[in-house]
C-alpha cells in the first residue's frame, strides 16, 4: 500500500486563517471535500493534525503542521521517521511571492526560493529533492516588507480560491498520473 503525504505549509491560529501564507491550507480543505466519499481518519499529533483517506491501494495523509511555517521541517521529520512514509511519496504545498497570483507550479526539486517553510524542510531533510506545488499569491511591491506581505489577508479571494481548486486537482494528478504528466498539464510553458 502506498502512503502519500500532502503537507500544506501554514500557521495555526485564527489570526492567520485568511493570510497568503495559509493558502496551502485552503488547498488541503478542498482536498478533504474532494475525498469525502472515501474512508477518513482524523488525528491530532504533537506537531500536526492529519486526515487520512484510503483510496484503492493508497492512503493519502493531508497534513496541517502546528509548528508554524518557519519550523515546518519538524512536522515533516516526525512523519518521515515513521517507517510507513517515503520522501518520494510526499508533496509539499507552499505559497510563492515570485509566482503571479493565480498561477501554480509543480517542481520535483529546487531551492527554498527564500521561503522559510521550504528552508526549514530542506534543513531538516538535508536535501532539496522533494516534490513541491507552489501557488502564486501575488508579488510585494519593491521595498515592501515580505513578512508583512505574506502575513496579510488575501485580497483576491475569488482568484485564489479558483487556483486552489486547480492545485488540489494537481496534487491528486501527481499521485494518480505521476509528476511528469502533471507538470505537463499544470505548468504550461513553464516546466522546470
Amino acid at each position: 500500500m502506498n502512503n502519500w503525504i500532502i503537507l500544506g505549509l501554514g500557521n495555526p491560529g485564527k489570526k492567520y486563517e485568511n493570510t497568503k501564507h495559509n493558502v496551502p491550507w485552503w488547498i488541503l480543505d478542498i482536498l478533504i471535500k474532494k475525498l469525502s466519499d472515501y474512508k477518513k481518519y482524523e488525528k491530532n499529533e504533537k506537531n500536526h493534525k492529519e486526515y487520512r483517506f484510503d483510496i484503492d491501494d493508497k492512503s493519502i495523509y493531508l497534513i496541517y503542521p502546528s509548528t508554524f511555517v518557519n519550523n515546518s521541517g519538524i512536522a515533516l521529520m516526525d512523519l518521515l521517521d515513521k517507517d510507513k512514509f517515503l520522501l518520494e511519496e510526499t508533496i509539499i504545498i507552499s505559497d510563492d511571492i515570485k509566482l503571479d497570483e493565480g498561477r501554480i507550479r509543480i517542481k520535483r526539486k529546487g531551492s527554498s526560493g527564500g521561503h522559510n517553510g521550504l528552508k526549514s524542510i530542506i534543513n531538516h531533510l538535508g536535501t532539496e529533492n522533494f516534490i513541491r506545488l507552489k501557488i502564486g499569491v501575488g508579488k510585494p511591491f519593491p521595498k515592501e516588507d515580505q513578512i508583512k506581505f505574506v502575513l496579510s489577508k488575501v485580497k483576491n479571494q475569488e482568484v485564489i480560491q479558483k487556483t486552489c481548486e486547480e492545485a488540489a486537482d494537481a496534487c491528486l494528478s501527481i499521485i494518480k498520473n505521476g509528476i511528469n504528466k502533471s507538470m505537463e498539464k499544470y505548468n504550461g510553458d513553464n516546466n522546470e
